[in-house]
């Protein structure tokens, strides 16, 4: 039997066309599946470069095959217009391609992410979902995001705010020791 290697990286351009056409299969599969998260003009490089670069996307490769991904950034004016740059780091567009999902491709993905938050001294870190979008909502939570607020930020949907504080890691180990008096 193969053995799978997977390994989390920061994105280089010859990996666009392979994290173009990840992002394409997932918009496929999930209208084939009632699921709409994003449509196929939303998930080209033209569109991702409005906001994003390539050094803000890590790509996670299993035996050198782009399987998943995401933008890691320092400022979100949409959903934290508030927030100084450099302040949080924000997640976005966390996709698996769905030929490789069930396979704990997302949860990986955003321990990388929790992992560079705390890595680079940031207090907490913060990311946002469509408030309908259950499935995703519960996979952040388990992943310990709390929710922060639901708003109304663009006209078309409302959306979910959640946060990452590191300090919760310290409460939780606090909690774990029985206090003897």
């Amino acid at each position: 039997m193969k053995q799978e290697t997977f390994l989390i990286t920061k994105a280089t351009t010859e990996d666009i066309p392979a994290i173009l056409e990840m992002y394409r299969r997932r918009v496929l599969y999930n209208n084939a599946h009632g699921i709409p998260q994003w449509r196929l003009a939303d998930v080209t490089w033209e569109a991702f470069s409005q906001l994003y670069t390539i050094d803000d996307y890590y790509v996670g490769k299993c035996n050198g095959e782009v399987v998943c991904g995401l933008f890691i950034v320092d400022v979100d004016e949409l959903y934290w217009p508030d927030v100084d740059k450099g302040k949080y780091l924000y997640l976005h567009k966390i996709c698996v391609d769905p030929a490789h999902a069930k396979k704990g491709y997302s949860d990986a993905m955003i321990t990388y992410f929790k992992d560079k938050g705390r890595k680079e001294g940031y207090p907490e870190v913060r990311l946002d979902v469509r408030e309908k979008k259950v499935k995703l909502r519960e996979m952040y939570e388990r992943n310990g995001f709390r929710l922060v607020t639901i708003g109304q930020f663009v006209p078309e949907f409302t959306t979910a705010l959640y946060h990452y504080v590191y300090a919760w890691e310290q409460e939780k180990q606090l909690s774990n020791y029985d206090i003897e008096e």
